[in-house]
Order: structure tokens, then sequence, then C-alpha cells
């Protein structure tokens, strides 16, 4: 079906196309497979596919039309002769980011929370640039997409690939610091990649400049049968970025990760506590596993605290033991709490010594920087501000500032209990 709608195309382009353009462009194309309204056409080179999906885009899809009076959309591969000459090195390469050696797809807990980006990470590292792509995963902290995309990096480098894994921010300085070094050519290498992954794209918020550079590089990465992947804090169409930019971010596939279900809690909690050499009963790791946990990092924190707690009174963990660590993890009281601006600037006073002035002030020393970022947390997390109004607050910083602190403050908070706790406790208590 798809050769029939493709090969009768081709006769009307022969007729409306100049002949050095069919012959170096069309001729050797062929319809490989057709679903619902979209056709997959193959060639032999990614310059043919540039030329295709863009130059010619238009005249194919009006030749399509006038042959099979259908419009269909048209997805061009590369077929596989060309794929099998492609040049890989027998190792790959992973630049960028720091790789953490436990993370990989065997060490990942699936369940129904969960899956779907799972299962969607190993198939495109089966065949990486040809579906999802862009894989775009998106989800609170603490919930696996590091994880994930560590899984992929390590998978697709031990094919052979060019694996660049950065973050948003890191992307961003790098970017900044090639304009001031009047460097552009060092970002060549994101162009260069068989693989980019990008960890929080948030940080893009507000930087027209960067999202330019970051759309032209995706365009020539996927043109060119390359794998991208995003993760972010939220669906693209919740990011304060250019409409194209969301428009790409949509085109491919979209997974959010969800808070971990109670079986998959228990699963995570029953390995971890297998990991640090612990028995424990069945009954307390059933019970530990009944609450609901914001993150998989909440649940880690909470077995590294009965473990030390096990380890350091040199008793077995009970179930008094279990209560009274969830009870100091969770203070679910707290949620219901609304605050006001005036008490977190002055909590802010009392737990940094910083004053309302010094946090709406220019000062970036490190300890003034920390209780603004503290402030930008509770004023969204716990008040009813929005983005736009946390920002005017804390002395009319922008979105993407507002967004960083919020986001820096619940991982750091994720992993520092004591800070979780000192801040919550504080909030009831003055």
């Amino acid at each position: 079906m798809a050769n029939k709608i493709w090969s009768a195309s081709l006769g009307y382009l022969e007729m409306v196309v100049p002949e050095t353009t069919y012959k170096t462009w069309l001729e050797n194309t062929e319809g490989v497979s057709v679903s619902g309204d979209l056709l997959v056409v193959s060639t032999q080179s990614i310059f043919a596919i540039e030329m295709l999906s863009q130059r010619l885009n238009k005249t194919i899809k009006d030749a399509i039309y006038q042959t099979s009076n259908k419009n269909y959309q048209i997805q061009y591969t590369l077929n596989g002769d060309e794929k099998n000459n492609r040049p890989k090195t027998t190792q790959g390469t992973i630049e960028g980011s720091w790789i953490n050696p436990k993370f990989d797809f065997k060490s990942f807990i699936t369940g129904s929370s969960n899956y779907l980006a799972y299962a969607a990470a190993k198939k495109i590292c089966e065949v990486p640039g040809e579906i999802y792509n862009p894989l775009y995963l998106y989800s609170e902290w603490g919930l696996g997409k590091t994880h994930l995309i560590q899984s992929i990096a390590k998978t697709l480098k031990t094919k052979g690939l060019k694996v660049l894994s950065v973050s948003g921010e890191t992307f961003v300085n790098e970017f900044v610091k090639s304009i001031k070094n009047k460097s552009p050519q060092k970002m060549n290498k994101y162009r260069e990649a068989d693989v980019f992954i990008l960890d929080d794209i948030d940080f893009f918020v507000g930087k027209k400049q960067t999202i330019e550079l970051f759309i032209h590089i995706i365009n020539q990465l996927s043109i060119s049968g390359k794998q991208i992947v995003v993760t972010s804090y939220n669906h693209p169409s919740k990011l304060d970025v250019s409409k194209r930019l969301t428009s790409i971010l949509k085109s491919g596939l979209i997974v959010k990760i969800q808070t971990p279900d109670k079986e998959t809690s228990k699963k995570y909690i029953t390995k971890s506590f297998k990991k640090n050499g612990v028995n424990i009963s069945e009954e307390l790791i059933d019970f530990i596993g009944s609450k609901k946990y914001d993150s998989f990092s909440e649940i880690e924190g909470i077995i590294k605290s009965l473990v030390a707690h096990s380890d350091l009174l040199s008793t077995e963990i009970t179930e008094s033991m279990v209560r009274s660590i969830l009870h100091d993890y969770k203070l679910e009281n707290i949620k219901d709490i609304n605050i006001s601006k005036e008490k977190i600037f002055g909590l802010m006073k009392y737990m940094f010594g910083i004053s309302e002035k010094e946090i709406i002030g220019r000062k970036t020393d490190k300890k003034t920087s920390f209780a603004r970022q503290v402030a930008a947390y509770l004023l969204i997390e716990k008040s009813n501000f929005s983005m736009a109004q946390a920002g005017k607050v804390l002395g009319n910083r922008n979105h993407s500032t507002i967004i960083y602190s919020v986001n820096k403050i619940k991982k750091i908070m994720l992993k520092d209990v004591e800070l979780k706790q000192e801040i919550e406790k504080s909030l009831i208590q003055n």
C-alpha cells in the first residue's frame, strides 16, 4: 500500500520538478509503510532527508494529494544499506554530566507509575533516532528521570554512539561563555552528537537566544536521524518558551512519571533494605509501603534513617522506630498551612539572620542567595503566590530565577532532612 501511494506520487513528481532534482533526491526513494495518515518513506542519505523534508516538502505533499486524494504526513528514514554503512566506533563515548555507576536499566524499579517512561527509554535504545524523537520525560524531583537518562546514555555508549548529556544550566553557561569569548564554534559539539540528552529544560525559560540555538541544534540532529532526550519539571505546554520550541517538543513522545504507587514503593523499599543488608519483617515493609510518598528520594531518605538508627542503637528496626521516622519525614499538618509573605521574611531573619531588605536587594553572597531561594520556595509551595508575584515580592526577580530557586530547594530538601524539618517546624511554631 505504501509503495503504491509513493510510486504514484513519484510519477507525478517526475513531471513537475526539474530532472536533476528528481534523479538526485527522489529516484531512489521507496514507500515503506502507511499507518492512518502517516506515510513512511526511505531514502539513501541524511542529505536527502533534509532536502525532502524542508525544500521539497510542499511539492511532495501536493503530489501525494493529487494522486491519492488524501493529505498524508510524511516521515523520512534511512534505508537499511545506508544505516549499515554509517560509521560507528567500537566503543562509544559519554560527555557532559557525571554518570552515576549505580544507575542502569537493571536497577530501575518499575511499576504502574513509571513503566511507560521505562519502556520508552528502553525502546529508543533499540532504535535510536527512529521513533519517539524527541523523547520528553517530565515529573517532580526524585522520581527517576536522572536514573533513566543515565541508563539511556550508558546503553547507547555500548552501541558505539557518541552521547552528549548535560543539564539545562550547563548548556546555558556554555553558550554564554562562547559568546563572551567570541567562540561560537564551541557549541558545535552538540550538533555532532549521536545522542543529545538535555536534563531540566526549565532552565531555558526567559533565555531567547539559548532557545533559538537549541531549536537549530535539535532540528539538525533530528533530520540526521540522531536521538534527542529532554527532561523537565513541566509538560511542554506549561514551559514559558517559544511556541516553536513547544511545538517541536510536542512532536515526539511525552511521558509523565507519576509519584510511586504502593506496589512500586514496596518493591523499592524491599530492594533498598536488601541492598543495605538489613533483615526486616514483611509486615513492616507493608506498613512503610502503605504510605503515600512524593518521590523515591523521600523513600530512600527514610530507609537510610532507619538503617542508621538500627546501626547506631545496635537494635532491630521496630514498628515504633518506623512510626517515629515516618512522622519526622511526613509532617502532614504542614501541608494545610498557608503563610503570608511577612511571615516568610520573618522566618528568613529567624533562620538565617537575613533581613527582608537584603533578600529583595542585589547581594549575591552564598548565605543571602540561599535564604532568597528558600523564600521563593515558600512563596510558591506554602502560599498562593504565582511565579510572577513571587518574583515581584523578591525584588523583581525574573520567572526563570524563581523556577530555578524552587526546584533547587525541593531537590535539597529531598536529601537534607534536617533542613526540611527545621523549615517546617519553624512554620508551625513561629
